[in-house]
């Protein structure tokens, strides 16, 4: 059986290397926020981990609803699940955003074109339509913006920082479960759990 180190040790490996891997199953997680009248959850894409700060990042269109339940309530939760690890990451996190700083234009450096792509809509995320919306402007359509073009998604462009306050690890198994917390903050350890 693996240490508390070694499953610490494991699962910033896999979150660090996730941004990289197209198909890790830690590329992607799911933001639990709270809002005016309950939670709120959905799917958001890992950036950027950094394991010695305990710190992970995410991209949004600045205009979303999670940047305003993130704004009143800067606490959220991130749900990893990878199906063939059979692992489970849930963290704790508080975030902090970056629009016209030297980490989002770092991000917004290194997002493609396609990605960008994605930032150039003239409609506010979640708004109704009349009709199939793509995102983006029409003339797109399945081609890319040029890297001029994409220039104009810049407003719209917010990063989320999330620095982990605890993170709790689940493998399913079974030959058996095995479950630990790791806190981060205010006071670290570490401790075996019941699954």
């Amino acid at each position: 059986m693996n240490s508390l180190n070694d499953l610490e040790r494991d699962a910033w490996l896999w979150l660090t290397s996730a941004p990289k891997r197209k198909r890790d199953g830690f590329k992607t997680m799911t933001l639990a926020t709270r809002t005016l009248d309950g939670v709120n959850a959905r799917t958001v894409v890992l950036r950027k981990a950094d394991a010695d700060a305990k710190t992970l990042w995410f991209h949004t269109d600045v205009r979303s609803d999670k940047v305003g339940e993130l704004s009143r309530h800067p606490k959220a939760t991130l749900l990893f699940w990878d199906n063939r690890r059979q692992i489970q990451l849930r963290l704790s996190v508080t975030t902090a955003p970056h629009t016209d700083d030297a980490i989002a234009s770092e991000h917004w450096a290194g997002l493609w074109v396609g990605g960008r792509k994605m930032y150039l809509s003239e409609h506010m995320p979640g708004l109704p339509y009349p009709e199939p919306y793509p995102g983006f402007p029409a003339q797109f359509g399945e081609n890319l913006p040029t890297e001029a073009e994409s220039e104009a998604g810049r407003n719209n462009f917010l990063v989320v920082e999330c620095r982990v306050l605890t993170m709790d690890y689940l493998h399913l198994s079974r030959a058996g479960q095995t479950r630990a917390r790791f806190r981060y903050e205010p006071f670290p350890g570490m401790e075996w759990l019941v699954p």
